[in-house]
């Protein structure tokens, strides 16, 4: 009897492969062959579930973006505020730290690859969406004044969030974790007080 493979567990498992290779070595690191390498599959496995390099890269991204995305939701939907919920986005920790490896080096190969581009635009759009979300349900909660502007704040902390991120890839000793959620607690403290 043949066996059984959940094909959308194997593609998460080489993904999670991805990240680790581009979290120790960057995204240069990343090939076919070091990904089933890291992964423990042939690259015939790799080729059957993604056509090159690039479709592996985005879909690691995908799914880096999902999770970050899903620890936003479930922290949004246990009805925490919006510290809580936008700390979920930063790299404090190593799983954090490897999504936006991955997400950098996704952005540096973007340039002239519509494709990745068109990925890249949409995650972004779909982190303002998101921050929206978690803005508006804490005005709704009376934790934000009702004078505070959704979209502009969710941009203002699009920018800050990246900006913190950026940071820490170029100075990680410097922009600790205590740092950058001290930064963000501020930029909030700032955002309730106007």
């Amino acid at each position: 009897m043949p066996a059984i493979v959940d094909h959308d567990a194997r593609r998460l498992e080489v993904a999670a492969a991805v990240g680790r290779l581009v979290a120790r070595g960057g995204i240069q690191a990343v090939t076919v062959r070091s990904a089933a390498k890291e992964a423990g599959f042939s690259t015939a496995v790799i080729g059957h579930y993604f056509h090159n390099k690039d479709d592996l890269i985005s879909f690691t991204y995908l799914s880096a973006r999902d999770r970050t995305r899903f620890r936003v939701e479930r922290a949004l939907l246990a009805g925490k505020n919006v510290f809580d919920c936008l700390k979920e986005c930063l790299p404090t920790n190593a799983s954090q730290r490897s999504d936006w490896i991955v997400w950098f080096g996704l952005w540096g190969m973007a340039s002239g690859n519509p494709a990745l581009e068109k990925e890249s635009s949409k995650g972004l759009l779909e982190a303002s969406t998101l921050f929206i979300d978690v803005l508006e349900a804490a005005k709704a909660r009376g934790e934000l004044a009702e004078s505070v502007d959704c979209v502009a704040q969710a941009q203002r902390l699009l920018a800050l969030i990246n900006g913190i991120a950026a940071l820490w890839v170029q100075m990680p000793d410097h922009w600790t974790a205590k740092t950058q959620l001290e930064l963000l607690k501020s930029e909030l403290e700032f955002i309730s007080a106007h």
